[in-house]
């Protein structure tokens, strides 16, 4: 017997929706439950976390807060255990037993900040491929 993998890619439009849901649903988790910002990251929060949870998540201005977001989450969960919200980034931690219900939230923050950050930059790359396929005049 003789299997046969067909590798299906998603479609523009389903990540963009994807990372729409999952960008105003981290939006909202860090807004609750996120550590405070510094400096000029702190006084742009507000504004990107509006962006995103009203849908706007490929807006180039809040790349640095949405960055910014990423680091201070992985250094609140350094900071409880140190090194692992480095390693929730590059290893599979959910079979992790943690004593620390905020270690735990913080887990979780960082795996939604992830998955965000990835689909927002596919989008972005797709969008860009299609933009420079147009310019040669290839595909459609």
């Amino acid at each position: 017997m003789s299997y046969t993998y067909i590798r299906r890619e998603e479609d523009l439009e389903h990540m963009a929706a994807r990372a729409i849901s999952s960008g105003a649903n981290f939006a909202d988790l860090y807004a609750r439950f996120g550590p405070v910002l510094k400096g000029y990251h702190r006084r742009s929060l507000p504004h990107t976390l509006n962006r995103l949870a009203c849908g706007e998540v490929f807006d180039a201005q809040d790349d640095e807060c949405v960055s910014a977001m990423g680091e201070a989450l992985v250094a609140a969960a350094n900071d409880i255990l140190p090194g692992y919200g480095n390693r929730i980034l590059h290893e599979c931690t959910h079979g992790d037993l943690l004593s620390s219900k905020m270690l735990e939230d913080f887990r979780g923050l960082i795996l939604r900040w992830q998955s965000f950050a990835l689909v927002r930059g596919q989008v972005r790359a797709r969008m860009a491929a299609r933009r420079v396929l147009a310019e040669i005049g290839v595909g459609g």
